[in-house]
This record gives C-alpha cells, sequence and structure tokens, in this order.
C-alpha cells in the first residue's frame, strides 16, 4: 500500500465512490467495519476518511508511527479511554496514575494467584460456549482483585449480573441497548456508593482495583466518575483477556495449528496480531497539520487502524494465516500494536497478555480440543468479538 491524499471532494459532487452503494457507506461500516477498511484500503491506500465521522484512517506504518508518538504536538494529550458522563476524567497525570495503580493491583494478583488457574479451566466443563466462556473464566480468576470479597452483598450481585448479561460487550439491538443502560445505571449508582463508603473509612480489607482507582484520583473527584471509571477498567480487564484466549482457540482449530506444540506466548501474540484489542485507535486533533497528503484541522480526529496495519503483507507474510512460529526468536516484523501506541498503550498490556497465555496454557495442556462452530462474522463494538463457538476439551490418557 502506499500513502495517497484525500481526492478533491467537490470536484465529485461531495461523495466518495463508495457513496453510492445500496444503503450507503455508513450503513456498510455499521455493519461491517472490518469489511469496510479492507475494501476502502485496497481501493484508496492506506489514508481513507471513515463514513460514520469523517475521522482520517490511517494504515501506513510510518503515518500511523507520526500519528501515535504525537512528537510534534499535533493530538489531544488527553486519553478518550477517561470518559465519563459530564466530560473526561482528567488531567493527564490523574489518568496515568489510575493505569499504574490499576496495572499494580492486576499484576500483583496474578503473581500470587496463577496456580488457580488449572482449576478454573476445570470449572468450564468438558463442553464450554465462547468466547462467554473465556469472559467468564478471566473473571473468575480476577475476581478477588476487581471487587474484594468483604464488599456489599448487593454490590457483589450486581457485578455478578454484569458478567451474565454480557453487560461488558456492547450489544446488538435496541432492547438490549436499553436493558444494558438500566444495568449499567443501576451499577454506577452502587459503586458510587461504595466509592463514599470507603472515603468515610468503613470498609477495612485487601486493596482491590476501586480502591487502587480511589489512591490515584483526587479525594474531591466526583463519586460517579470514579464508579464510571471502575467500570471502564472492569470491562477492559476481564473482557479482552477472555476473547483472546477465544481467538487463539479459534484460529488455531481453523489453521490447523496444535496449540500443545507451541509456546502459549506465541500464540496469543498471533492472535493479538490478527485481532488487536484496540483494533482502531483515535487521537483528536488539536493543531493543524497534514496526514499522508491530508489536512487536517482543529477539532478532526485521526484513527490508526492496528487491524489494517497487522494485515499489510508487506511487513507479515501471509498475513491472514495464524502463524505462532512467526514468533520464534527476535527476528524483524512489522508494526505491531494490539493494545494502542506511543504515550497511550494500554497500561494493563502486559498483565493481559500473560493471564491469556496463562490462561491458553491451561485450556490447553493434558487435554484433546476441539472447536465446533465459530464461522460467523466478528461483532465489532469497541473489540473484536469473536463469533460464538463450541469448545470440547477432552482429557488425554496418562
Amino acid at each position: 500500500m502506499t500513502t495517497v491524499g484525500e481526492p478533491d471532494r467537490a470536484a465529485s459532487g461531495g461523495r466518495r465512490p463508495w457513496a453510492r452503494a445500496p444503503g450507503g457507506a455508513a450503513r456498510w461500516y455499521r455493519r461491517d467495519p472490518l469489511g469496510f477498511v479492507e475494501h476502502a484500503a485496497r481501493e484508496r491506500g492506506p489514508v481513507f476518511r471513515l463514513p460514520d465521522d469523517e475521522s482520517l484512517c490511517v494504515a501506513d506504518p510510518a503515518e500511523a508511527l507520526r500519528v501515535l508518538q504525537d512528537e510534534e504536538g499535533h493530538y489531544d494529550e488527553v486519553s478518550d479511554f477517561f470518559h465519563v458522563r459530564g466530560g473526561r476524567l482528567g488531567p493527564r497525570e490523574t489518568q496515568v496514575a489510575i493505569g499504574r495503580a490499576a496495572r499494580a493491583t492486576l499484576r500483583t494478583h496474578l503473581a500470587a494467584h496463577r496456580e488457580r488457574l488449572p482449576a478454573i479451566v476445570a470449572e468450564l466443563g468438558e463442553v464450554s460456549e465462547w468466547p462467554s466462556a473465556g469472559r467468564a473464566a478471566a473473571h473468575r480468576f480476577l475476581a478477588g482483585a476487581l471487587l474484594r470479597p468483604d464488599s456489599p452483598p448487593p454490590l457483589r450481585e450486581l457485578m455478578a449480573q454484569v458478567m451474565q448479561h454480557d453487560v461488558l460487550i456492547r450489544p446488538n439491538g435496541r432492547l438490549a441497548r436499553v436493558t444494558r443502560r438500566a444495568l449499567w445505571a443501576r451499577v454506577v449508582r452502587a459503586l458510587a456508593g461504595e466509592v463514599l463508603a470507603r472515603r468515610a473509612g468503613s470498609r477495612p480489607g485487601r486493596p482491590d482495583l476501586l480502591d487502587a482507582i480511589l489512591e490515584a484520583t483526587p479525594p474531591d473527584t466526583p463519586a460517579t466518575q470514579l464508579a464510571q471509571v471502575y467500570l471502564l477498567l472492569f470491562r477492559t480487564s476481564v473482557a479482552p483477556v477472555g476473547h483472546v484466549v477465544a481467538w487463539t482457540l479459534l484460529a488455531a482449530a481453523t489453521h490447523g495449528v496444535d496449540l500443545a506444540a507451541v509456546p502459549a506466548e506465541s500464540a496469543v501474540r498471533e492472535s493479538l496480531r490478527l485481532w488487536p484489542v484496540a483494533w482502531l485507535l483515535g487521537r483528536p486533533v488539536r493543531r493543524a497539520h497534514q496526514v499522508g497528503g491530508v489536512r487536517l484541522e482543529p477539532g478532526e480526529s485521526v484513527s490508526v487502524c492496528a487491524y489494517l496495519l497487522h494485515r499489510d503483507e508487506r511487513h507479515w507474510p501471509e498475513a491472514t494465516r495464524f502463524r505462532p512460529d512467526r514468533w520464534d526468536g527476535p527476528g524483524p516484523r512489522g508494526p505491531y500494536l494490539p493494545f494502542g501506541g506511543g504515550p497511550f498503550t494500554c497500561a494493563g498490556a502486559v498483565v493481559a497478555r500473560t493471564l491469556a497465555a496463562d490462561l491458553v496454557a491451561a485450556v490447553t495442556v493434558g487435554a484433546r480440543l476441539e472447536v465446533r462452530g465459530g464461522r460467523g462474522r466478528p461483532h465489532v463494538a469497541g473489540i473484536i468479538t469473536p463469533p460464538p463457538f463450541q469448545l470440547r476439551r477432552t482429557p488425554c490418557q496418562a
């Protein structure tokens, strides 16, 4: 792919060629965002506009690196991850402190409880439904770090409902969205109450993720904002890990790879290459400049597409194949941004990747795996969710 500039919109009546497709580009993008960006990159090159918000999508490695490193200060320094009702939780120093505190809490838990993973996998049973089984396993393992056991029973029950009803994933359909919003609002209220209780010093116990957030933020931060940030971190601590494990199992079955014969870390890295957690990385523009020959003004946005960068044949031979062996040794590789890049790389990336690899190893060891289904289209809503499949895990005979 080569970098090209944005065509003169006035010359085509202000419309792009794909806008004349049945249903329009925006409808196509909403229905199948991955298919849309693949088609757009083939037809227009690695710099093109997305039809939903006119964000400039960038899939050229050099341009993507410039955007993510932002050495010239072209982009907003506040991460959109911390967007809460009423604005964004800031400043940047607070966001960094929250990320570091959350990472330390989860890393400590992983190191102390890694031996529990085989038992957690065994609880899934011989036959399990994925990707929900992956999310359940990740949550079961992290539960004590996410919300300590001595928290109020009504709050723990609400968080269990968050898991049971897949509130971690943005649902399809109006009714599902309404149900999700209602539960989300109830959980925010309950968490805000717990924030106030802990500030009053009435909740002693082993520190958890909520404590980490409280310690990293100013004491006058509104409780409802902290509750929303907690839910964002809860979601990104559980769902991505479960999905990475699910994608690893599904990709290995699809491409005939025996996971027992490859390092779990390599399999997870390759899964993240094909299906990055952060597949589209948005950056709000604050200073006018050019990207790939396209003029950008303050108020616009740029989206680096890790999904396309990871599938560029110039840098990743057999880019669409699941090949864990490409991670053997220190050899040269292409751009790799499964958890973002630059100063906004996910603070918990290493913890998430390590836990995913440990779960893959626990699923694989001493068992024969059989995958059924998984041939549908991925659901893209923030992260790329695998199509449903069933895993049969049969213990090997000694």
